[in-house]
């Protein structure tokens, strides 16, 4: 009797505590998984499938389509970072998609079939080669979305911070974030907030070190996305996050041991 009692009290305050709020978050588990994305092409566009970071067009429709069809919903990094903070309820089998970079493609492909599914994702951009006026697609090069692309997208895509002018590797293949002289990192931060103002970043090739989380944390910064694959939960470093990279070879049968995958 006793035990009913307190299994009574204990969910009595529970409901005035949490407002009924039965949603669970990620994939049932507290998680969630944090995909990560470059760039699209067509399959008859890719020249150089070697690159694993090429994503086919026609593959990331077919994970969306899977997304949507089996109940998974997109937020955004403020909401997760809402989520890290405060554990505010997600909605059920909550998902981030992300991009690094803000290729044209993001906007010439991901953009209309993220639309289509009702879709949310958050690009990582370098400001430093944003363009003023929108550039023609060319499968063949690499171009970057265009500040009326970006104002024009919002619906869709949630823009953030991937260094305005610190994406580069220096000659030992190390970013060049991890050797620049804290003033400069600090200047370079700024500059892309003026651009593009965000609470969030993601770290350039995937690396940091204890000095850039320092000014991170200190410039206001919520949350910092990494490229080490795992899922993010309330107990992870809000200046560490994991993400799960999806390459061209990303089959649909690896991509729902992705979503399902313990972590």
């Amino acid at each position: 009797m006793k035990r009913k009692i307190f299994a009574f009290t204990f969910l009595t305050l529970y409901i005035l505590i949490t407002g009924f709020n039965c949603n669970v978050y990620g994939n049932g588990s507290g998680k969630i998984i944090v995909l990560l994305y470059h760039h699209l092409l067509k399959d008859s566009e890719n020249t150089n499938k070697g690159n694993s970071s090429v994503v086919s067009a026609e593959n990331f429709e077919k994970q969306m389509e899977y997304l949507h069809n089996n109940g998974y919903n997109t937020i955004t990094a403020e909401l997760l970072s809402e989520y890290l903070k405060f554990k505010k309820s997600l909605p059920k089998k909550s998902i981030l998609i992300t991009f690094d970079d803000g290729y044209k493609s993001n906007y010439e492909y991901a953009y209309p079939i993220l639309k289509k599914y009702g879709f949310n994702a958050s690009i990582f951009i370098v400001t430093g080669l944003i363009p003023d006026k929108p550039q023609d697609f060319d499968p063949n090069r690499l171009s970057y979305m265009s500040r009326k692309e970006i104002e024009k997208s919002k619906d869709v895509f949630e823009y953030a911070c991937h260094t305005h002018n610190l994406h580069k590797l220096d000659s030992n293949g190390e970013s060049v974030l991890l050797s620049s002289d804290r003033a400069d990192i600090i200047k370079d931060l700024r500059t892309s907030r003026q651009l593009v103002p965000t609470k969030f970043l993601s770290y350039p090739y995937g690396q940091y070190n204890k000095q850039i989380k320092d000014i991170l944390s200190e410039e206001g910064f919520e949350l910092a996305f990494t490229v080490n694959k795992g899922a993010v939960n309330t107990r992870s470093n809000r200046l560490e996050l994991n993400r799960v990279p999806v390459f061209y070879d990303t089959s649909i049968y690896d991509f729902k041991k992705i979503l399902n995958s313990p972590f």
